[in-house]
């Protein structure tokens, strides 16, 4: 009952709390839009890590499979977690034709996480203080062996190339420097700066070490004329000008792309009648020559790049095997043959 002395009291007005209407129901809650900090993580460790392309979609692939297996924090992770995501790859995924994953494919989703977790470790360690991969074994497989050229295929890249017409110059100064190991995503970052006239100076590599990389005499001249080409056709060339550039309608000119070379040497292999010639066939190929050649192993890897020396091991069984037939030769007398 309102004072007469005080007047009228103003009408109470209903203030809704924690989510309530005024009628006291409560209000439907709006889902909020979340951030897995963990896959944060994941691109952190994609951009700070020097990864070539394929690499970089292989291990984004294998750790966004990861997080949709687990909701576990990374300091919640124990190495029997990891057991049990390795026995749910070898048990449960399966391939687009329905079959389990290979060998191969099993180590290559946990190598991804073995790099994450070996990098959270070392830039985090106040989430992760110990790495829960370090007990997780790879399958046992046996070595690949090199997928490199016979001398008779490369004479067909050869004659391949001379059948090619706007491309020719710029594919047969790839072909030659692909011959000299260099991965496909190295050569992409190329400058006309990284060639003195003799080596090719490889500032960032997969293994995060620079690298030189000495040039043979005619490969030193089918470069030197291509950049001499583009200089007659008015391009001014400076250091920072791509090594390697593309002759795309819509790029033309441009930095020749990871692709490009994918695209340039499909198209050498199928004027050679090779099939399934990529990039990386002749890197497998000057390694084993390296080899064969006498050049030290040691010395091989430096020139290659190569981290590993298990994953170099591949090439040396070739040359291993060609000296025991030397060998058996010469123990026999018959060190001359044809």
């Amino acid at each position: 009952m309102n004072n007469p002395q005080l007047g009228e009291l103003p009408p109470i007005k209903l203030i809704p709390l924690n989510g309530e209407t005024a009628q006291g129901i409560p209000r439907p809650l709006r889902a909020r839009p979340t951030t897995d900090i963990r896959h944060v993580k994941v691109l952190e460790f994609l951009r700070s890590n020097n990864l070539s392309v394929n690499s970089r979609k292989l291990y984004e692939r294998e750790l966004k499979r990861f997080l949709g297996w687990t909701q576990l924090s990374y300091h919640e992770l124990r190495p029997r977690h990891l057991a049990l995501y390795k026995e749910y790859l070898r048990d449960e995924v399966k391939t687009d034709a329905g079959k389990a994953l290979s060998k191969s494919s099993i180590n290559a989703g946990i190598s991804a996480l073995k790099s994450f977790f070996k990098w959270m470790c070392c830039t985090y360690p106040d989430i992760m203080a110990t790495n829960p991969t370090l007990g997780v074994k790879l399958e046992k497989i046996p070595l690949p062996p090199a997928q490199s050229l016979t001398p008779e295929q490369m004479e067909k890249v050869w004659a391949a190339l001379e059948l090619l017409g706007e491309t020719k110059l710029r594919d047969t100064a790839l072909v030659h420097i692909l011959s000299h190991g260099l991965r496909a995503g190295e050569i992409v970052e190329l400058n006309v700066g990284s060639y003195d006239g003799k080596l090719l100076f490889l500032p960032d590599t997969k293994t995060n070490e620079p690298r030189l990389v000495p040039l043979r005499k005619e490969s030193r001249e089918v470069l030197q004329e291509y950049l001499r080409s583009r200089r007659e056709q008015g391009e001014e060339l400076n250091s920072l000008t791509p090594l390697m550039i593309s002759h795309h309608a819509s790029f033309k000119g441009e930095r020749l792309s990871y692709h490009g070379i994918y695209f340039a040497v499909e198209k050498i292999g199928s004027l050679a009648g090779i099939e399934e010639l990529h990039p990386h066939s002749f890197r497998h190929t000057y390694a084993t020559d390296l080899l064969l050649l006498g050049v030290d192993p040691g010395h091989a890897r430096k020139l290659t790049g190569h981290q590993s020396e298990k994953a170099f091991r591949r090439y040396t069984l070739r040359s291993e095997q060609e000296a025991a037939i030397a060998a058996y030769y010469r123990a026999i007398g018959e060190e001359e043959q044809e």
